[in-house]
C-alpha cells in the first residue's frame, strides 16, 4: 500500500486530486470517537436543560463525527469519491451549525440578564440575521464541495470560490458577533442589571467568556481553512494532514469541551427558576 500522493479519479481526462496524502486512518478514528462521545453528551443536555438551541450544535457535532467516518474510510481507497464528498461536505457544514448556537447563545443569555437594552440591535433580530448567514454560508460549504466532483476544471475553480466566499462572509460574521458580545458584556459591567446580580444567575460571566472563546477559536479555524483554499491544490495546508486536524477537528471539539463545561443552557434554566421563584414569593405576600 502506497503513501505517495496525491489521490484522486480521473474524470474527462483531468485528475481530481483529493488528497496530497493518504488519509490517517487511527488519527480519523480518534475523531469520530471524540466527537461522537462530544455530541452524545450535548444531546443528553439539551433534553435535560430543554436548551433546544443546542439542537443546530448537536448537529455540527454529528456532522465532525461523520466527516471523519470519512476520513477513516478514504484511507483504504483515497481515490474513492464517496468518502471524500462525505468528509468535504460534513467537516465544511459542520462548524456553520456549531456557530448558529453560538450566534443564539448570546441572545439568549442577553435575554436572559435582562439586558437587551445594550444591543446596538434587537436580540430578536440580531439571532435572526446571524443565523440566516450562517444557513446561506452552510449552503455555501456544500455547493462548493460538491461542485469538483464532475472533474471540470471550471467547476473545481467555481466550487474553490465559493466555499472562500463563504468562509470569508462567516469570519466578517464571527468578527462582528464577537465585537457584540464584548459591548454587551462591559456594558453589564458598568451598569448592572437586576438579573446579572442574582446569585442565581451568577455565572453569566462564565457564559460570555465561553461564548467569545468559542468565536475566536472559529474565527482561527476559518482563517486557516481560508488559506488552505487560497493556496489551492498543491498548496501548503492542504498537502499537510496536520493542519486539518490541528486548526480543525481539534478546535472544533475543543469548542463542544467549553459549551459542554460552561453550557448556555444552564443559565437559562436559572434565569426560568428565579421568575418562577419571584413569582411564587409574590403569591405569598399577597396572601
Amino acid at each position: 500500500m502506497t503513501n505517495d500522493g496525491p489521490f484522486g479519479p480521473v474524470v474527462n481526462g483531468t485528475q481530481i486530486v483529493f488528497y496530497e496524502y493518504r488519509p490517517n486512518q487511527p488519527a480519523a478514528i480518534t475523531f469520530i470517537a471524540l466527537f461522537g462521545l462530544a455530541t452524545l453528551a450535548h444531546l443528553v443536555c439539551t433534553f435535560i436543560l430543554r436548551a433546544w438551541f443546542f439542537i443546530p450544535f448537536v448537529l455540527g457535532g454529528i456532522c465532525e463525527t461523520f466527516g471523519y467516518v470519512g476520513r477513516a474510510w478514504s484511507h483504504k481507497d483515497p481515490a474513492r469519491p464517496g468518502p471524500f464528498i462525505l468528509q468535504n461536505v460534513l467537516l465544511l457544514a459542520g462548524p456553520p451549525f456549531l456557530a448558529a448556537t453560538v450566534y443564539m447563545s448570546l441572545g439568549r443569555v442577553t435575554t436572559a440578564l435582562n439586558a437587551q437594552h445594550l444591543s446596538k440591535i434587537s436580540t430578536r433580530w440580531m439571532t435572526k440575521i446571524y443565523v440566516i448567514i450562517d444557513i446561506a454560508c452552510i449552503f455555501s460549504q456544500f455547493i462548493g464541495a460538491l461542485m469538483p466532483v464532475n472533474g471540470d476544471e471550471e467547476s473545481i475553480r467555481k466550487g474553490h470560490t465559493i466555499i472562500i466566499v463563504g468562509l470569508v462572509v462567516q469570519l466578517g460574521a464571527l468578527s462582528f458577533f464577537i465585537l457584540t458580545s464584548w459591548y454587551i458584556y462591559w456594558g453589564i459591567m458598568r451598569d448592572p442589571t437586576n438579573l446579572s446580580m442574582n446569585k442565581l444567575l451568577g455565572n453569566w460571566r462564565k457564559c460570555f467568556r465561553a461564548i467569545e472563546i468559542v468565536t475566536v477559536i472559529m474565527i482561527v479555524r476559518g482563517v486557516v481553512r481560508a488559506a488552505e483554499f487560497l493556496q489551492g491544490e498543491g498548496g501548503y495546508v492542504i498537502s499537510h494532514e496536520a493542519f486539518i486536524y490541528a486548526f480543525d477537528a481539534a478546535l472544533m471539539f475543543m469548542i463542544m469541551v467549553v459549551f459542554a463545561i460552561v453550557h448556555p443552557g444552564r443559565l437559562v434554566r436559572a434565569n426560568i427558576r428565579s421568575m418562577n421563584l419571584a413569582q411564587d414569593t409574590m403569591l405569598q405576600n399577597l396572601q
